[in-house]
Formats: C-alpha cells, structure tokens, sequence
C-alpha cells in the first residue's frame, strides 16, 4: 500500500457523483403503529426507504492506495424522530474504490463488538476487485482521537455514550423498553440499537449506489459477531444481492438449549421480550431474507450456538440459496479454507465469476448391524472443483458451546463418505456434520490471522439424533474410558491452535478431555510429553472448569499449573490435580468439571505467580497426553448438577460473555500484528 497520504477539505460538503435522490414526506424512520400484538418485520419496516433523505457525505481524510482511493467519510442517517426525542445521527466510515473504469461490486462490512471500522478490511477488498464501505457504528476512536467520528447525537447507541458509565454501555442491544436516551417514551423496537445499527447498514448501501464505479445491483453485506447480527437484520433489504454472516446472527438466543433449562439469555416482559421477539430478534428477520446466505461460523461459538444457527437458517424461505460453513474446535474464530467462503461467496453472487459449490446431502443412519451410527455425506461435485479431502466430525454435549468433537474414521465409496460415530451413552443426543475441502484454481491473499491458501472448506447438511430416536434404533453405546487422551498421530485434528507461528503468543487447546471418553480418574495425574526448543522456559498449563455452565449452578474458574522447563529437549510431565491452582490460589479438587486445557507460555496466562518471560525458541511440540495413575469410574456429564446448589453461586451470563468478547478482541489484535516465520508442524 501507498503511503501517500492526501489531507481533504475538513467537513466540506462532499456529494458524491450519483445525484441524492430528493426529500420525500415523512420521517427517515420505519412505520410503527403500536398494535404491539400484531407487529411484525414486515409491517414496522414497511414503507421505510434508505435513499429518501440526503447523506450529506463528508470527506475527513482521503489515501492514494495501490489499489486505488480510500476515503475516511460522515454521512446522515436523516433525521429519526420519536415521542421522546429526535436526533440526526452522523455514522463514520472507511469508503474504497478499486482503480479501473469497470463498473465494480460493492461490499458493506460491519465490524463485531469492541471492534471499529477496519481500513485494512477494505483495501483487501478492494484487492479483489471491490468497491466497500466500513461503518464505525460504536463509535470507538479511528484514526487518532481527535479524528472526526461517529455522533448518535444522545441516542442509546455504538459504545460511545457520553455519561454512561462503561457497565451501560451495552444496555440498549437487546432490550426496547425506554430510558432517557432512546427514541421513544414507550416500547418501540426503534428503543433496540439493533434496528438503528440496520438503519446505519442500509444507508451504507446506499452510499454505496451513489458512489460512480460501483454497480448499483451488485451489492453485498458481510459482518461478524454483532456485526453478524446486523448483516442478518438488514440483509432484508432487497437491494443486498448476497449476505455473508458470521458467528452472529443465529436467532433463538432466548430459548433454552436442548435439555438444558436455564441455558438461555434472560430477557424479562420488563425489557419488552415479547414485542423484541416480533421485531428485533434475528429469527423474526430471517423468513424475509431473499439474498444468497452463506453464514461463516465456528463449531463452539458462545454467541451463536450452532444448533441455533442451523434452526434460524432453517427459518429461511425455500427458494433462498444458503451455505453454512463451520470452523471445527473454535469460539468466534476460523480457519484459513473456512474464512475464503465468503470471498468466494461473494465472488458467486456478484461477479458471477466462480461457480459455487451446493451444501453437501448427508444422513446418520441410526439401524446399523453392528449399533454404530453410521454418518453419510453425498459430496457435492457440481462446481467441477476438485475434491481434497472430506472430514466428519461428531460430538455428544447438550450445549456446543463446550462440546468436543470426535473425528471419525472416513471411508470412500464413489462420491459417498462415511464413518461410524460410536456413542458413549445413548440417553445423550448425538450431533453430526461433515467438513468438505476443495482445491481453488487460485489462493486468496491473505488477512490477519489467516495465511494465503487455494483451499476452500464447505459444511455439509447438520445432523442430529437425540435420545429417543437412540432408543427406538438398534443403536449401542459401544464407547469405554480411556487413559490416552492423543499420541498426536492424527496430528491436530483434535485441538485448535492460535498464534501457532507467534513464538511468544502461541496457544494450544483442546476440549478433548470433557468428552466422556477422556473424563480424568479420581485422583489421576495428567501426563504430558512436550518437546521444547529453547532454554529457561516456563510452560503454564491452563484448566478451564465450567465454561458457559451457569445453569448448573456451578461458576467457572481457571486454574494454572506452572512448569519450569530450563533445558530444551523432551520432557515428561506429570501433573497431579493438585499442581494447579486458581487466581487465589486455591487447588483444582477433580477433572469432573473441566471444560477445556490449554497449553501457552506461562507468561500469557492469568496466573499472578508466572515469570514475566518470554519464551524462547519456536512454539512446543507435543509428543503424547495421557491420564496416569488413579481409578477410572463413572463420572456425570458436563451439564448435571453435582451436589446442593448455592444462592448466588452463579456466575451471570453477562458476566462470561462480557469476558469472551474481550478474549476475542485481543485475539484479533494480535492477528494485526506481523506473525514469526517459523512454519507449523
């Protein structure tokens, strides 16, 4: 990229060179009538048009790229006006144009929670031949402080609120009851920021259509996390030729998870639920989508739980295209082949470039002769692209969000794969898909926290089978304990890896050792066999208990075993549950509660009592885990209470999901930063 830097005129008026269509009557807002008992999407956005009030564009700063002009602009949300207030909101954002004559797509992007507009999200678009807008919707600072930024003019919005305490920030996402700072003295959807995020979307877009090069009919909307969302509400637009969330979105946030009470988010009559179920909450949204969907998630994501992903595109009308794609292992993240779908995607549906694969037909066949459910996948083979490899993955936890998935050993017969999914206990649901690599003609450029990479990974259709159809079938749980927990010979299919190139902010993590299999024997060690490279380190072991298990009762906490390794070599640890210890240093008691291991330099864990050192050489490599001494007896599943239940014993919801999105955010950070060399092994 360029570095040459052009300063414009300061809040000059800049219309860009599509005439603003003129001023209609009435109000730049949705329809509301108040007949809260027969609301819906349809009837409060009826008759709202996105081009009807002037966008009064504003050019802040503009950059002469390689691949062409990037513009740092304000532009008008129009005026909104409710029974409690008005306000001219003013939304900030990053507008490319790729250099050429041609007529180019354009792509809205919506940033995630604790996120901002993202300069470098738009120039790698614009690489691949794209015209994108980056809204600021939360307002978070740009450029430099001082940098001219989104406004809500005093509405409950973004994350910037002016003499709201950081606890409130967030209070109007999710809730349409009134407060001083909302449009509206009544419950109005308009009261929920969500709607005024969609408003900000749609007048993307049309900055979008009035911008010269950018082909009116061709455009798209990606988004993550809450941005996830956004795209989701607002891809109902018709202009939107094709939609890309991800982990965001899914809808359902407030039903409880299968055999789980007490798993949903709590939303009160108080906060308005039933009128925020009609009119803000994602599954309202998605049977009035009609634009391609391609939705970019992760196996054991906490803001989109897969199982309510798969029900809130099942809400889809028929004739609407849909791709699901699914990371396996990760919360909020991807890998490098699931994060190129959405290029493709768009590379499909508005360049009419590349053709697409189909979602891949599958079945769990339950009446098998030896009581092995049996996963089939009927490989879609339509797009002529080469198929690579083909994965099937498997899993029993009640709640994804914590839920190991087995890989299955695949075998091929023509253009059908199969593996047997053992199960552990057949009062527990069984949960199923398929991974489907193909080989592109070319690689994507890469983006942080990805590499460049010709493959393209693609979920076939979802499965599950809960116990009664377990029970009605010749299925057997077949399934015993078992003290190896990995020898590493399948590599890392079982494990997700971050900053695996970064040899001071490498992470490795498994659920592995929650799946019934691999639960730890009452008063066992963890055996560990690592390899390091580089003297004077220290190694911490980390132990999630409880992660996202507030329904039962129990809180989550971490616990940090800290090894001292001061040669490099190979070395075989062993770790009795007593080694590893909480923030107030009190002792993990049993394995029966753990929800996740993690392995990291000591120095990046919590741990108060962890050297302050980096570490030295290139990432570990591990040789072998296992479970060592002990009694292997039969332990209770993740989601069972164990014993009396405290009051107040409870962690909030709000709580650990506050954390997770802070723990995504710093991830992504250090995605921004330049990575080490050092290949993956």
């Amino acid at each position: 990229m360029s570095s040459n830097k052009t300063n414009c005129f300061l809040f000059s008026l800049f219309l860009l060179c599509l005439p603003v269509l003129p001023i209609a009557q009435g109000l730049g807002i949705p329809s509301f009538d108040g007949k809260i008992a027969v609301q819906n999407i349809f009837e409060f956005w009826k008759g709202y048009d996105a081009r009807k009030e002037p966008l009064k564009v504003q050019i802040v700063e503009s950059w002469n790229t390689e691949q062409g002009d990037v513009r740092l602009v304000l532009y008008s949300l129009g005026k909104l006006q409710g029974s409690n207030k008005s306000a001219r909101p003013v939304v900030a954002a990053y507008l490319g144009l790729p250099k050429g004559k041609e007529s180019k797509p354009g792509i809205v992007h919506v940033h995630g929670g604790g996120q901002r507009a993202n300069r470098k999200r738009v120039e790698d678009w614009m690489k691949l031949g794209y015209g994108c807008v980056s809204i600021n919707w939360g307002g978070k600072v740009l450029e430099k402080a001082d940098t001219p930024n989104t406004d809500w003019d005093g509405l409950a919005a973004g994350f910037i609120r002016p003499g709201v305490t950081k606890a409130d920030q967030l209070d109007h996402h999710n809730i349409v009851r009134p407060d001083p700072n909302t449009l509206f003295k009544e419950p109005h959807p308009l009261n929920s920021s969500w709607n005024l995020i969609s408003i900000c979307v749609r007048r993307a877009l049309t900055l979008l259509e009035q911008t010269e090069g950018v082909d009116p009919g061709k455009l798209g909307v990606e988004g993550h996390s809450m941005g996830g969302r956004s795209t989701v509400i607002s891809c109902i637009d018709p202009r939107v030729k094709a939609a890309s969330p991800s982990v965001g979105g899914s809808g359902y946030l407030y039903d409880d998870l299968w055999g789980l009470p007490g798993s949903a988010r709590r939303m009160t009559e108080a906060d308005g639920s039933a009128l925020y179920r009609k009119c803000v909450s994602a599954q309202a949204h998605w049977p009035h989508v009609r634009a391609p969907v391609l939705f970019l998630g992760a196996t054991n994501d906490f803001n989109s739980p897969t199982e309510w992903v798969v029900k809130g595109m099942s809400g889809l009308p028929s004739e609407t295209e849909r791709m699901l794609v699914l990371a396996p292992h990760l919360n909020h993240r991807f890998t490098d082949q699931t994060s190129a779908a959405r290029f493709m995607w768009m590379e499909a549906h508005l360049k009419k470039s590349f053709r697409f694969p189909k979602p891949s037909g599958s079945e769990l066949v339950l009446d098998t002769e030896n009581g092995i459910p049996l996963f089939r996948v009927q490989v879609d083979q339509s797009s002529g692209l080469p198929v690579k490899e083909v994965k099937i993955y498997y899993g029993y936890a009640r709640d994804p969000r914590i839920r190991f998935w087995r890989s299955a050993e695949v075998r091929k017969s023509g253009k059908v794969y199969e593996g047997e999914c053992p199960v552990f206990d057949a009062t527990e649901p069984l949960f199923a898909f398929a991974n489907v690599t193909y080989e592109m003609p070319r690689a994507l450029p890469s983006r942080p926290g990805t590499e460049a990479t010709k493959l393209l990974t693609l979920s076939s259709e979802y499965r599950t089978a809960y116990p009664d159809d377990l029970r009605k079938s010749k299925t057997k749980p077949t399934e015993k304990p078992n003290r190896s927990i990995d020898d590493f010979s399948g590599g890392w299919q079982d494990w997700y890896r971050l900053n695996s190139r970064n040899p001071h902010h490498w992470r490795y993590a498994t659920r592995k050792i929650l799946d019934p299999s691999w639960i730890g024997p009452k008063q066992g060690e963890l055996g560990l066999e690592i390899e390091t490279f580089g003297d004077n380190n220290q190694l911490g072991v980390q132990i999630n208990v409880n992660d996202w298990q507030g329904y039962t009762g129990r809180k989550r906490d971490t616990f940090v075993a800290l090894v001292d390794l001061p040669k490099a070599g190979t070395h075989k640890l062993n770790l009795p549950v007593s080694q590893f210890r909480n923030l107030a240093w009190v002792a993990l008691r049993d394995w029966d509660e753990v929800t996740e291991l993690l392995l990291s330099p000591a120095n990046r864990t919590e741990n108060p009592r962890a050297r302050k050192i980096d570490w030295n050489g290139k990432p570990p490599r591990l040789v072998k885990l296992e479970w060592l001494g002990g009694k292997m007896i039969e332990r209770p599943h993740p989601h069972q209470r164990r014993g009396k239940i405290e009051p107040g014993n409870r962690v909030s919801f709000d709580e650990e999901f506050q954390s997770a999105i802070k723990d995504s955010v710093e991830l992504e950070k250090l995605d921004e930063k330049q990575q080490s060399k050092s290949p993956d092994r």
